[in-house]
């Protein structure tokens, strides 16, 4: 009998501070939302928020979403892991966004000869003042499922997604709200603006594509480059260190960038048609195994913290609710945290390596 009632306080000690958790990562979506304006910005937010949409539905049993949106959400919330999944699968498709991109940029010239000359342009990517490149159309058509980028209706139907998520943001907020004090939210900065870009045809020489490497492996570093450089260079910055959900991002698009780099990897050591030298990323491989534990990172991609065993009374006051402590062998929070940025960091630098970003002649938006 003792036994069970301590279970049950666990367990609504765990559910308390799942509830929690939803609640401080509501408060800082609905801080965004309140305050960026953005375009790039709010396009590449997107699969962020769509992960705290999904999370939260799975959680609660129920879908809230309404019609269409709701596989929408949770397919964009899956681009999240895509790059990943194998190579071969990857390859494929960079390889049909890239021909679909093309031949919408085609359908724009005046006239059908000029098809075949090139002349147009089938790439935009987006970039801070210092050169990091934050962002690019084809990434943006992918995740966001937009067959034609010169349809009328591909914007009303981002709005009426944009809508529904802003909608379930706030519902959360002043639901848990009205029983539990919301947490302050601290700001660095408000009002990101992305203001240069730079233009090119993928299948043209270019500025910014390393000439020995394939088209595909060009556009698989800058798809992963440009997920490293926004949570780094546009999303970190606008909150101070302890916020837990920019945290749970910066984990998670490490994680998932750590794991594409992996798949590309071993298809090079078992396929002859790609090559591209990952000697730089050795220690990267070795440092990651130490940090990507599947149980925490569950947590971090997960709400629902019941019955999980990363919860105890002894680290419940500390950051995170002792979560780290409790996964990782005692090591504090702000010592993972460390560890987490360092990789990051290193990653980001190993992979602007593999695009020729110093060559790239910006313009402003």
């Amino acid at each position: 009998m003792i036994k069970e009632k301590s279970e049950d306080v666990t367990r609504d000690l765990e559910k308390m501070i799942t509830i929690r958790i939803i609640q401080e990562d509501a408060e800082t979506i609905f801080s965004l939302l309140k305050t960026e304006r953005d375009p790039i910005f709010a396009m590449e937010i997107i699969p962020y928020y769509a992960l705290f949409v999904q999370a939260c539905q799975e959680y609660m049993g129920d879908t809230f979403v309404e019609g269409a949106f709701w596989e929408k959400i949770k397919d964009i919330r899956n681009f999240i892991k895509v790059y990943g999944n194998s190579f071969g699968k990857v390859k494929k498709r960079i390889d049909s966004v890239d021909i679909q991109q093309d031949e919408q940029y085609k359908s724009q010239l005046r006239f059908d000869f000029m098809k075949d000359w090139d002349v147009h342009f089938n790439l935009g990517t987006y970039w801070t003042a210092d050169k990091h490149i934050i962002g690019n159309t084809q990434m943006f058509a992918d995740f966001l499922e937009i067959n034609d980028l010169f349809d009328c209706k591909t914007g009303m139907a981002q709005y009426e997604m944009g809508r529904q998520i802003g909608a379930f943001v706030a519902s959360v907020r002043e639901g848990i709200s009205s029983n539990i004090k919301p947490p302050l939210i601290n700001r660095c900065h408000v009002g990101v603006n992305i203001e240069y870009y730079y233009d090119l045809n993928t299948h043209r020489r270019n500025l910014l594509f390393v000439e020995n490497s394939s088209k595909i492996v060009n556009l698989f570093f800058l798809n992963i480059v440009c997920n490293m450089n926004f949570v780094k260079y546009i999303l970190r910055p606008l909150f101070d260190e302890n916020n837990i959900w920019i945290f749970r991002v910066e984990y998670i698009v490490t994680y998932y960038t750590y794991m594409a780099i992996q798949r590309l990897k071993n298809y090079c050591e078992n396929n002859a048609d790609v090559h591209t030298d990952l000697s730089g990323f050795t220690d990267v491989f070795s440092f990651a195994e130490g940090i990507f534990m599947s149980k925490f990172r569950n947590c971090m991609m997960h709400y629902g913290l019941e019955d999980q065993g990363v919860i105890s009374m002894e680290n419940i006051e500390k950051p995170f609710y002792g979560i780290v402590e409790n996964c990782y062998g005692g090591m504090d929070f702000n010592s993972f945290r460390r560890k987490l940025r360092s990789l990051s960091d290193k990653m980001v630098a190993l992979l602007e390596d593999k695009l020729n970003v110093q060559n790239v002649q910006l313009q402003h938006l």
